[in-house]
């Protein structure tokens, strides 16, 4: 869950794979934002833009717009369930963490770039 930098909209998410946005002042849902196959484990805000970025048991990052809901990029890159996601203020860096114990670490302006992982001291990467 996050608000939007003007402080009028309220974005929520869970289990149901959708991200709701709340108009506060009215008390009112806005729209209904169908954003991942699996839950929805975190939502963040990008700095004081528009946009807030959410991470899915599906393994994938997105981004969307909370003033009309589109999805402006998409990140994949992850082998299991996210659960952790952290985003830079200009949303140029992003890094996730998941069931995997790897942290992800991509390039925020680039989607198709493949992320950098980063594994703890003394955790092996999975044999293949």
């Amino acid at each position: 869950m996050g608000w939007a930098p003007d402080g009028k909209l309220l974005a929520s998410a869970g289990a149901d794979n959708v991200v709701k946005v709340w108009d506060y002042e009215k008390g009112e849902q806005v729209r209904t934002i169908n954003a991942h196959q699996k839950q929805i484990t975190r939502l963040a805000f990008v700095g004081t833009t528009g946009q807030f970025a959410t991470c899915s048991g599906d393994t994938t990052v997105k981004f969307f717009n909370v003033d009309n809901g589109g999805n402006t990029r998409n990140f994949s890159g992850g082998n299991d369930y996210l659960y952790a996601l952290g985003v830079s203020a200009d949303g140029a860096a992003l890094v996730t963490g998941g069931e995997d114990g790897l942290a992800r670490l991509y390039n925020g302006n680039n989607p198709g770039q493949a992320p950098k992982g980063l594994r703890p001291p003394g955790v092996e990467a999975p044999k293949k």
